[in-house]
């Protein structure tokens, strides 16, 4: 029972790596998807599922809970909606925007408990991991609906986008890969923003996600190597 009740409390005091290991989970799912018809569902139950695992623990936490809930299952029940709807513009708008509203939600709610410093240096930093997947994730859903909306808006140098007719859903995957090889400036060159809004938001994105990393997450990790350091020496805790 001891062991038991242990392991229940190690699982509650680690909401961000809870959350972390969700994100990483339903992204590998996503990416088996066999083929594109399936492609579409997975994307949809893919955000569904990342909105859920947030969503359970920002309420489980007790902070803005209400907000949560107010914006969450609205999201996520539109998102499991549309995976087996088909595609059009008045319902992915509808979407995304509810989509939109609980994943700015969710990272400023992130950040603002990250520097609140209640919790350990090590959760803190799996929480700024967890805005980090957020922040891709958001840009994603918006390039997959403006080359939704307005087809050309990106040039992909192959394949990948040949079965636009397929719907908004279907492009998330690859949109997902985009905004994620954006946000660390990777910059492989296989889709490439022609329109000028598409332009200003990649280039938004990737400045963003460079500041992020050298900032947020450097930040975390330089005071979490120094704690160690003092831990190691035998220093008594700061009271800072």
């Amino acid at each position: 029972m001891t062991g038991r009740k242990s392991l229940l409390e190690a699982y509650q005091e680690r909401p961000y790596r809870n959350i972390f290991v969700a994100l990483l989970a339903v992204i590998l799912v996503d990416a088996l998807a066999p083929n594109a018809g399936a492609r579409g569902l997975f994307s949809d139950l893919m955000v569904a599922a990342a909105l859920f695992a947030a969503l359970f623990e920002t309420v489980r936490s007790r902070h803005h809970a209400l907000w949560a809930i107010l914006l969450g299952l609205p999201a996520i029940l539109a998102r499991v909606i549309a995976a087996f709807r088909p595609d059009t513009t008045a319902q992915n708008t509808t979407v995304l925007t509810l989509s939109v509203l609980f994943f700015v939600f969710l990272i400023w709610n992130l950040l603002h408990d990250l520097n609140a410093g209640e919790r350990s240096t090590g959760e803190r930093i799996f929480g700024a991991l967890c805005a980090y997947i957020f922040i891709g994730l958001l840009f994603a859903l918006i390039f997959a609906h403006m080359e939704f909306r307005h087809p050309g808006s990106f040039s992909v140098s192959n394949e990948l986008l040949a079965e636009r007719v397929a719907g908004e859903s279907a492009q998330l995957q690859i949109f997902t890969y985009f905004s994620f090889v954006t946000m660390t400036t990777l910059g492989y060159g296989d889709i490439t923003p022609i329109a000028e809004h598409a332009r200003t938001l990649v280039w938004f994105e990737a400045l963003l996600g460079q500041l992020y990393l050298a900032v947020m997450v450097a930040g975390f990790v330089a005071v979490h190597i120094s704690e160690n350091m003092k831990k190691t020496r035998g220093d008594p805790p700061s009271d800072g």
